[in-house]
């Protein structure tokens, strides 16, 4: 190429570059910038690090080198440029010490959490200053003058939309059209809040988590004023870029502001200016929260509204609409335990072949190689038992997705976690700690924010398979819960103190107090379970001998597990995050166990049970209690105990972000339900009190400290992922936005009043002489015409339990409200054994799944064992006759078709521990009726309840279509339980007359008495005589069932659902029965 070509060339892409604008040269702006600040690092290292990039460098390079490396590359570089060069930084060093083989320490010495501010460049404050004179425009054209009818509406809904940007900070266009999309719905609010404020707010779905916006003044004003002229239901669905075009093209006085094809192009530019001022307005991370997605998540709905009402959810009753065949999927040749591995690359090239078998195939079958070959592994006592999992889980997920999905999700994470765990005999071994600890490192090692969410997704979906298909124990995997949503639950202040109280009730006091501190590390230091179950008696500095003014707790790793990351080692001043009386708790506490130890030295666990310091101390008596009190105080069964540790964040982010104590945080929401005050230091600076440093600190120093204080390796991760109050910070500090004084006329003018009207509405409001616009938007009331949608509805008070103490929950709570969820428990339980659990891994993965307690599921378990297993026991083998397939006493042949498919084509086939229930799934409404029937005689008279069903399963476990009584005392506890249930209009009594007996009046007079039925109800006959010992003849209680729903074999299958419905109340009773004295004996006898 020549001179001339050349200059041609240039020339023309000099031209083009002219001609970029917008978003274009925005872009090609922005990567000039970017190559800039990289030449930049590339120049700095050759200069100043040749030896580094050479590889002429002492093995392994001193940390202290690395971090000057950093403060040189960064020096005197701040925001945009200061986040390129250092991740660049971490690229170079990457790339240096795998071409060297090079060991460099710690590289993640900071990391920018976006900005302090929303970006701007020179052209957001060109726009700045143009679309500022939109809003004076704005406020003097809030007369809609002689518009009518759509034009009306379309006019108002895009005065509305301007205000959302302008002073609502809705900054994101995506974020804007989610609002939008449901503001028709009503702007939710609560009735019953806490404190003399009300919030309003709109509410959607955005992603994967919840989007809470949080109007400012004016707009509060117009969303009156459109309801009120409008309607809410009436806000139009056309496109917000034309709404609002349409609105600014006809105030304006600004001409060609808005070109007739280029709305999208406008709203940007307004947002662009709209963030600009809000980062003048509102300094600090939360100004940044509305301006870009992906930020923060709002806190869960529910959550919400717990925190600013006080109150807790009414008792909802979630029964699983999923038939067994939906839980557990596939059968499965106990996979999870077995042989150690030898070489994870061959086993991963093994899986990997086995999928190429189907490659260009979408969707497999079971009689598709691949999937053959998968299982073959899966079955393979060769391969170790995640490799065989693995392949099992593959195998199953290939039926809905492609190879390629596949292979993608088996990129993210299988690779590392079939090395770290192939040498593991028995995945049983693993408890939530363990696999939150390698789930957590192979989210560290993503390369970017989006990699870690696609990540984190494949993970759960993975582990929740673990869970539902082998009983492993549920575990938490960061930024993603079982829902695929960011975990946004807290415990507020209130529901912590009812914790406490709860964890008080137990009778032990020195397991109380030792969950009650697991509770406080948790809730207040945001401590992890298991760097909670794993500490130290010399990890507690200062707090007892010597005892000093300043004590801390030191969060490290030792010989019981190292720590999640190296960030997680970090030092928390206990003295400023707990109140005096957790204070003395844990001194008290730590004075035990330094006596109760032989040894001075403080290498012992911290929490332990007594006499055993040197093993940690178990989940199941340590923090599932504490996760329980937390669900009881706040009436929310999905809390857990990690949700503590976004309590933590989310309450320390708020107060550290107020420039004055109570500006962001109600004191309402920092007090127990007896109005007492339970945070610490409240009414100082809190970053002054953590910190000592009472001047202004800019708002990305303190999220440092807040994310070294959760142990997170960056301050964004806390941002995203553990704060959920910061949609609120920002809603508040809008309406502290300096505004210049309106006269009543502008005031009047916004709401759409007359003068007159106006000036009513103050003198109603109790509004002073010169009230501001803040003052005016608190006291407008509530959205009329349904304008408003009150979601507190569904909570109500706290109520204490009369019993509170973990484990002695009332029995109406307890006993379960579903026979047929009773039922596919169990059969999920017996499945998850069969795949190779543990029977207590798979009773506490089951009872999460059906929201059952683990007590219980242990009951039904246990009694149902026992009650099946009587035909086995009592078995005689001179009376064959004695099986039947519907017998109580028959015990399956699990690996049957007829246990797998059902006889007769059954669903619900005869299982280990419960009998079937019947075979038309139309006959399950009447069967749950029966069932709640007898739920109620319990709560309300447990002894009849005991007497009435033990004498049905008594008679059950000797006949198949009737039930057959040797006295006449059980023939009417019998009829007293067809009562109970309903079934009482349909019995009758068959009378067998002896030869030479009374006549047929005296019988049915006899009988009738007997029983205490109708005269009607007897029918005698002498088909079949009765012997000469019976005076009276043999009377047999016979029930008619109803066809509806029991199909033409009504009385087959009816007596299917009575026997089965006594059988699974009898083995749900939380109460005492005959099996639990029958248990107990064999077990005194057999010693099992």
């Amino acid at each position: 190429m020549d001179t001339a070509e050349r200059d041609g060339l240039m020339g023309d892409t000099r031209a083009k570059n002219k001609t970029l604008h917008g978003d274009e040269r925005r872009e090609h702006e922005r990567a000039k910038l970017v190559q800039a600040e990289r030449d930049a690092v590339d120049r700095i290292l050759a200069e100043s690090f040749s030896g580094l990039v050479a590889g002429v460098w002492p093995n392994p390079i001193d940390e202290g080198m690395i971090a000057r490396i950093f403060d040189t590359v960064c020096a005197d570089v701040t925001g945009h440029a200061l986040r390129i060069r250092h991740n660049h930084l971490v690229r170079r060093l990457d790339e240096i010490a795998k071409k060297h083989s090079l060991e460099i320490p710690n590289r993640d010495f900071m990391t920018v959490v976006r900005m302090d501010t929303p970006p701007m460049t020179p052209r957001s404050f060109e726009h700045k200053s143009a679309y500022q004179e939109i809003e004076v425009d704005f406020w003097n054209s809030l007369d809609s003058g002689d518009l009518a009818g759509n034009e009306r509406l379309m006019h108002d809904a895009g005065r509305l939309i301007y205000s959302m940007i302008w002073f609502g900070g809705l900054c994101a266009q995506k974020r804007l059209n989610a609002i939008c999309e449901v503001i028709c719905h009503g702007v939710q609010t609560a009735k019953k809040q806490l404190g003399a404020r009300k919030f309003y707010w709109v509410e959607c779905d955005e992603g994967a988590a919840c989007t809470r916006w949080f109007p400012d003044p004016v707009t509060l004003c117009l969303l009156h004023r459109f309801n009120r002229e409008h309607g809410l239901k009436a806000f139009p669905s056309a496109p917000t870029d034309f709404l609002l075009a349409t609105f600014v093209k006809r105030i304006t006085s600004t001409k060609n502001v808005v070109s007739e094809d280029k709305h999208d192009r406008f709203l940007r530019n307004l947002m662009d200016a709209a963030s600009t001022v809000a980062s003048l307005d509102i300094m600090g991370i939360a100004g940044f929260v509305q301006n870009a997605t992906g930020v923060s998540a709002s806190m869960h709905p529910d959550a919400w509204i717990r925190l600013i009402t006080g109150r807790v959810p009414k008792i909802r009753h979630s029964k699983s609409s999923k038939p067994t065949s939906e839980l557990i999927k596939r059968e499965s040749p106990c996979p999870l335990y077995g042989l150690k591995g030898e070489n994870s690359n061959e086993a991963m090239e093994a899986i990997a072949q086995a999928l190429a078998l189907d490659k260009t195939v979408n969707r497999l079958s079971k009689k598709s190689r691949s999937y053959k070959a998968l299982m073959e592994i899966a079955s393979a006592n060769s391969f170790s038992p995640i490799v065989r999992v693995l392949a099992s889980w593959c195998a199953c997920l290939r039926f809905s997705v492609t190879d390629s999905s596949l292979q993608r999700y088996l990129s993210e994470f299988a690779e590392p976690l079939v090395a770290e765990l192939i040498d593991e005999e028995d995945l049983n071994d693993l408890d939530e700690d363990d696999w939150e600890g390698l789930y957590a490192q192979l989210l560290q090692a993503s390369s970017s924010i989006q990699q870690r969410a696609y990540r984190s997704g494949v993970l759960r979906r993975f582990h929740r398979d673990l869970v539902t298909q082998y009983g492993l124990p549920d575990t938490y995997i960061e930024g993603v819960s079982s829902n695929g949503q960011v975990d946004a639950e807290i415990l507020t202040p209130a529901e912590y103190v009812r914790a406490m109280s709860i964890l008080d009730d137990e009778p032990d006091r020195r397991l109380a107090e030792a969950r009650q501190i697991a509770l406080i590390f948790g809730y207040r230091c945001g401590l992890r379970r298991g760097e909670i179950r794993r500490l130290l008696l010399r990890d507690l500095q200062g707090l007892y001998e010597p005892a000093l003014a300043y004590p801390t707790l030191i969060v490290r790793g030792n010989r019981f597990g190292s720590t999640k990351t190296a960030n997680a080692n970090r030092v928390l001043p206990l003295w400023a995050l707990l109140t005096d009386a957790e204070l003395d708790l844990v001194r008290r506490w730590c004075r035990r166990r330094v006596l109760e130890q032989t040894s001075k030295k403080r290498n012992q666990l911290l929490l332990c049970e007594l006499h055993q310091p040197n093993f940690l101390m178990p989940p199941k008596a340590l923090i599932e209690p504490v996760q329980d009190a937390m669900r009881i105080a706040s009436g929310t069964p999905g809390l857990s105990f990690h949700n503590l540790r976004h309590s933590c964040a989310t309450f320390n982010a708020v107060r550290l972000m107020e420039s004055y104590p109570g500006e962001l945080f109600p004191v309402e929401w920092a007090c127990s339900d007896d109005g007492e005050i339970v945070m610490p230091h409240w009414g100082e600076n809190w970053y002054a009190v953590l910190c000592g440093e009472e001047q202004y600190v800019p708002a990305i120093d303190k999220i440092q400290y807040l994310s070294f204080l959760m142990g997170h390796a960056t301050p964004g991760q806390t941002t995203r992922v553990y704060t959920h109050l910061l949609d609120v910070t920002v809603g508040l500090m809008r309406w502290a936005v300096p505004m210049s004084p309106f006269s009543n006329d502008r005031q009047a003018e916004l709401l759409g009043f007359t003068r007159d009207n106006f000036d009513q509405l103050r003198k109603r409001r109790g509004l002073k002489k010169g009230s501001t616009l803040p003052q005016l938007a608190l006291v407008l009331g509530h959205f009329k015409n349904r304008g408003e949608v009150a979601v507190d509805k569904s909570f109500a008070e706290y109520q204490p339990l009369v019993s509170s103490a973990l484990g002695l929950k009332p029995e109406t709570q307890d006993m379960p409200e579903s026979a047929l969820l009773v039922y596919r428990a169990l059969d999920h339980m017996a499945q998850l054994v069969k795949n190779g659990a543990k029977l207590e891994n798979a009773i506490a993965g089951t009872a999460d799944v059906f929201d059952l307690s683990e007590s219980c599921l242990a009951r039904c378990h246990r009694r149902g064992e026992w009650l099946m297993d009587q035909y086995a026991r009592h078995f005689k083998e001179d009376h064959p006759g004695q099986r039947n397939a519907f017998t109580l006493g028959k015990r399956p042949n699990v690996h049957s078709i007829a246990h797998r498919v059902g006889v007769g084509g059954v669903v619900n086939p005869v299982q280990r521990t419960c009998p079937a229930p019947p075979k038309p799934t139309a006959s399950y409404p009447a069967v749950e009726n029966m069932y709640k029937r007898l739920v109620n005689l319990a709560n309300s008279d447990a002894e009849r309840f005991v007497v009435l069903v033990e004498n049905v399963l008594d008679a059950v476990q000797r006949s198949h279509t009737q039930l057959k009584f040797p006295s006449t005392e059980k023939k009417v506890l019998y009829l007293k339980f067809l009562d109970v249930i309903g079934f009482l209009s349909f019995a009758w009594v068959d009378v067998r007359a002896p030869e030479n007996g009374p006549d047929r009046k005296q019988m049915t007079e006899f009988w009738s008495q007997e029983l205490s039925l109708p005269k009607s109800r007897i029918r005698v006959r002498w088909d079949d005589p009765a012997g000469p010992r019976n005076a009276m003849g043999v009377a047999q209680i016979v029930v008619d069932q109803p066809t509806k729903g029991f199909g033409r074999r009504s009385l087959q299958h009816g007596m299917t659902a009575v026997r089965f419905v006594a059988f699974v109340a009898l083995i749900g009773f939380t109460g005492r029965v005959y099996v639990d004295d029958e248990i107990q004996k064999e077990r005194a006898i057999h010693g099992r």
